[in-house]
């Protein structure tokens, strides 16, 4: 189906379809949950801040409601691993050394890591790729502002950009068509289309990390499966806060015998107090239980680092003093196999931005062959021991298994590999210049 004939069926031709398209249930839900997640992280919409405040002591006593701000640390993990270091392109030295130049230009190697930020963090993130100042770039739509249309068997028709300014209360439409790109908006009070281009790239590229099983378009937060465990973490540690608070740290006082008449100061240290004989003065204290605290203290962590697939010493559960390269990788061995999930559908995205930067290439009268290819290689910001892998990497050069390139691309040495080529080339020259 194409996006003619979805607005023919659904909105009978009306030409403000777009505005009726956003208020769609399922839009509204989805941005929702986006809307939710980044209160979220910005330390709002935690349960524990619902915590009403008691009396105590004929007095308001603010109950505890310490948030924790685990899931950033978390998401920075996954985001640092998999993005922390920049990707590498492989392919025919042509195709590489054009998209190359493209990348640098482009700041590529910062838009890949917002990709993957906003992978974890919501789900999903779009992409535009277009043509401006003589080169290829991209600009990123987040996901509250995204609306991608689907058909009703699922293909990919058209595309939504929609926000209003908090300051003028204008709402803005770019409306993506195959062709064209329109932006509307609703400035006077009614919907006026104030420019329209042409569309050389097609749709934004729609990202997703492939963890919603009940919509296979769209993604899900990776904060869905760990938050109800961080909420469940911090209920316990603010609970233990207040007991500690007012059952150990205020414990009531109480006196057996003769009623002692008069008060002390609330604040004072070091008094004294005569009692007749045989009576007592002693303090109610509760007694926590801390071995169940503990038990089940441990039980959520567990669960957090297998789900959040954080290795256990950022938790303090483990120590990696001195522990060898193998060791390291069975640490690491549930981060990575989260990291190699999401670069499946991460490459997805990337080949068709690929694609789309070789049309635009094209423009500019640089053409490829049809055996030439372009590929991505991901360097995981997993701690190596560099001088294990370079001695695995000489040993595959000297028994010419790798070229020169891969041996640099691979090297955790290597910063930029372009530059370091060229400057070993320069080298080369020079040295065959002096031996003349």
């Amino acid at each position: 189906m194409k996006l003619d004939k979805y607005i023919q069926d659904h909105y009978s031709n009306n030409p403000y379809w777009f505005a009726e398209e956003i208020q769609q249930a399922h839009h509204i839900g989805r941005i929702s949950k986006v809307l939710n997640n980044k209160q979220y992280l910005n330390g709002k919409l935690h349960k524990v801040l619902e915590r009403e405040d008691i009396t105590y002591k004929d007095k308001e006593l603010k109950v505890s409601k310490m948030i924790l701000q685990t899931a950033k640390a978390i998401l920075r993990t996954h985001n640092s691993y998999i993005m922390g270091k920049k990707v590498s392109l492989t392919g025919t030295d042509n195709m590489v050394k054009e998209y190359n130049k493209v990348f640098r230009k482009g700041k590529y190697n910062s838009i890949n890591y917002k990709v993957v930020k906003d992978l974890n963090q919501y789900g999903d993130i779009f992409e535009y790729v277009y043509y401006s100042n003589g080169k290829g770039t991209s600009k990123l739509i987040s996901s509250e502002d995204g609306y991608p249309i689907y058909s009703d068997e699922g293909d990919y028709i058209g595309f939504i950009e929609h926000w209003t300014d908090a300051v003028s209360s204008i709402s803005y439409y770019i409306v993506y068509k195959p062709n064209i790109v329109e932006k509307w908006t609703n400035a006077c009070g009614n919907y006026i289309l104030e420019d329209t281009k042409a569309n050389i790239t097609g749709l934004p590229i729609h990202y997703i990390n492939g963890q919603n099983t009940e919509e296979e378009n769209f993604g899900r937060s990776l904060l869905e499966d760990i938050k109800p465990i961080l909420e469940k973490l911090e209920y316990l540690l603010n609970k233990m806060d207040d007991a500690i608070t007012i059952l150990s740290l205020n414990p009531i006082p109480y006196v057996s015998g003769q009623r002692v008449s008069g008060t002390i100061d609330a604040d004072g240290i070091g008094y004294m107090i005569n009692l007749e004989d045989g009576a007592e003065f002693k303090y109610a204290v509760a007694e926590l239980d801390s071995n169940s605290i503990k038990i089940l203290y441990n039980a959520l962590i567990e669960q957090l680092v297998i789900i959040s697939g954080v290795p256990s010493h950022m938790f303090g559960q483990s120590n990696i003093a001195n522990v060898s390269e193998v060791s390291l990788k069975i640490l690491y061995q549930n981060l990575d196999a989260m990291a190699r999930e999401l670069e499946v559908y991460l490459r997805d995205g990337l080949e068709e931005r690929f694609e789309k930067l070789e049309l635009l290439l094209n423009k500019k009268g640089i053409k490829f062959n049809d055996d030439d290819y372009i590929d991505i290689e991901f360097n995981y910001n997993r701690p190596i021991d560099s001088s294990e892998v370079i001695e695995q990497l000489s040993k595959q050069y000297q028994d010419g298994v790798i070229s020169r390139r891969t041996y640099i691309e691979k090297s955790p040495l290597t910063n930029n590999v372009d530059s370091e080529i060229k400057r070993i080339e320069h080298e080369s020259k020079d040295s065959k210049t002096e031996g003349e």
